[in-house]
Parts: C-alpha cells; sequence; structure tokens
C-alpha cells in the first residue's frame, strides 16, 4: 500500500473504545492538561465569547446557530441529539435538543453546509443504507429531511471531508467493507458527484477530515491507528495525499476524535478527543501541522454514541 496515497487503513465512524497506555503526546505539544474548565454535559459554561480571526484556510464549519462560531452534535444512548453550540472561544453554552429517535440512523455526519444556503446541515445513513440530509434552519434547528442516496449500507464508514476537492462544497469521506476509501464530491444542493477512489487497505483505522491543519489551503485527512499513532495525511485539492506526518502517540487511550474545525478560532483546525472517564479535551491546531497543549472543556460524555 502506497503511503503518499493511501496510507493506512481507516476505521469506524462512531465512537470506538480504544483501551491502552496512559500516554498521549501531541507532537510540539505539552501532554499535559494546561487548564481545567469545570463544565458538565448539561451546561458547558462559556470562557469568553468574543471571537479572534482564523488563520486557517480551510475551516470545517458547523455553525448550526449562524453565530460565528462552529458547534457539535452529540447523541445520547436515548437516541436524543443535542446541540452543543461553541462559545468562539474554546468552550460551550447550554445544550439545546434537536430533535429525538436518532437511534434509526446508524452513522451521522456533521459536514457543514452542503446545500449552499448558509446554514450548516446534516447527513445520515439509515439501517437500509439510505443516505438523508437534514438541512438546518439557521436557527439551532433542523428541516424536514430529504434522500439524497442510497445502497450507502456497504460503507462501514462515512465522515466529513471538508471541501477536500476544493470546487465549493464540503465533501465526503468513505470506507467500503473491502477497505477501499473514496471520496464523495458535493455541489449545488446537495448533489453527490462522481466518487474518487483515494486508496485501499483503509480497513482497520480511524478516519477524520479536520479541514486544513498544515496550512497549505489544502483539506488533509487525519488518521488513528490501533496502537496509539496518529497520523496526518495533507490533501493536494484533487483527492490525492501527501506522505504521512506522525502528529502524535498514545491516542489509544481515547474513546473518540473529533474534528470540529477551528473550535477555538484561534491559530487554526482544533482535535477534540473524549477520553474513558468522558472528559472532553481540547488539542489546538497551530495551522502547521501540530496540535498545542490540551485543555479539558468538558465532563460527562461516556454516554454519548456520538460527537461531531
Amino acid at each position: 500500500m502506497s503511503r503518499s496515497r493511501t496510507g493506512l487503513a481507516f476505521g469506524a465512524l462512531l465512537a470506538v473504545v480504544m483501551a491502552g497506555g496512559q500516554g498521549l503526546t501531541a507532537y510540539g505539544a505539552s501532554p499535559s492538561a494546561a487548564s481545567i474548565l469545570p463544565s458538565s454535559t448539561q451546561s458547558i459554561a462559556a470562557t469568553a465569547t468574543s471571537l479572534t480571526t482564523t488563520t486557517a484556510a480551510v475551516t470545517r464549519l458547523s455553525d448550526f446557530n449562524k453565530d460565528g462560531a462552529t458547534d457539535l452534535l452529540a447523541r445520547d444512548a436515548a437516541g436524543v441529539l443535542w446541540l452543543y453550540r461553541g462559545n468562539g472561544a474554546g468552550g460551550m453554552l447550554s445544550r439545546v435538543k434537536m430533535g429525538s429517535g436518532w437511534n434509526n440512523v446508524r452513522m451521522i455526519v456533521t459536514p457543514g453546509d452542503v446545500t449552499g444556503d448558509g446554514n450548516a446541515d446534516v447527513i445520515a445513513r439509515d439501517l437500509a443504507g439510505g443516505l438523508w440530509l437534514y438541512p438546518g434552519n439557521g436557527t439551532s434547528g433542523l428541516a424536514a429531511r430529504r434522500q439524497i442516496g442510497n445502497g450507502w449500507n456497504t460503507m462501514t464508514a462515512i465522515t466529513n471531508a471538508a471541501n477536500m476537492n476544493l470546487a465549493g462544497r464540503p465533501d465526503l469521506l468513505a470506507r467500503d467493507a473491502a477497505g477501499v476509501l473514496w471520496l464523495y464530491p458535493i455541489s449545488g444542493n446537495a448533489v453527490i458527484g462522481t466518487r474518487i477512489k483515494i486508496g485501499t487497505g483503509w480497513s482497520p483505522y480511524i478516519i477524520r477530515g479536520p479541514g486544513d491543519l498544515s496550512g497549505n489551503g489544502r483539506a488533509d485527512i487525519l488518521a488513528a491507528d490501533t496502537a496509539g499513532g496518529l497520523w496526518l495525511y495533507r490533501g493536494n485539492g484533487t483527492g490525492a495525499l501527501a506522505p504521512r506526518i506522525l502528529v502524535g502517540t498514545g491516542w489509544q487511550v481515547m474513546t473518540n476524535l473529533v474534528t470540529p474545525g477551528n473550535w477555538d478560532r484561534a491559530g487554526g483546525n482544533d482535535l477534540l478527543a473524549r477520553d474513558a472517564a468522558g472528559r472532553l479535551w481540547l488539542y489546538p491546531g497551530d495551522n502547521a501541522n501540530h496540535f498545542g497543549s490540551r485543555h479539558q472543556i468538558g465532563t460527562g460524555w461516556a454516554g454519548m454514541t456520538f460527537i461531531g
């Protein structure tokens, strides 16, 4: 398998419990917590609300209330979908209930705005393999869904890709049962175009589309392997990937990785991680392939079956 194009194989879309060692290193950063923000799943306290200018060229923005800050969605064990509104400074405001019955979908993706109306949207795959668009209404809610694909039950992972082909809309990444990774470009009003084969052999790894982490204006891919290595694959804007870069080790202790875009509106696109105790950590990106010292931004997230 070619590292320059395919690299490692990747894993499940939703939370995957990764038991392992105690160390956690983000290259170029201290592994210790720089600050603790006491919070809970019910109401995560805001630390500040003023926004600063981002330097990340490809920001994976999922702003469901149109306040300029990217947000998080989370599904609990009862199937309730919650919106956690970002405050633009690395913290969260109180959560908002977006809907119930979400245990009827197998996979959930928060790609950003795929319809072109300026509102963040949700894409979900149902148990039968149907792919559904849930358009955001810009006021923390979702409009009536419509089907945009079928046959997606052959996919073992679907995740956001940011604007990986530089065509103007966020795209999707999907891995099939044979371990082939595909880029599905999106255009117009959530129209899925002809897929592009990225490579083969991506089965045993976790994939995430963080947007641009390297500062070259191209959307990238993050990969976590079973040994806890975290790898960055820099995109070239057409679906091809540069040779991978190791950006961290010890990540097998985390039970979920989330790529929220520029969560703290600072240097670049960021990474969130949930540990086995249910704590949520922010690893701020520097727009130059690295993550800075982590900050705890929440507790009580162990019961969430999706965070994205």
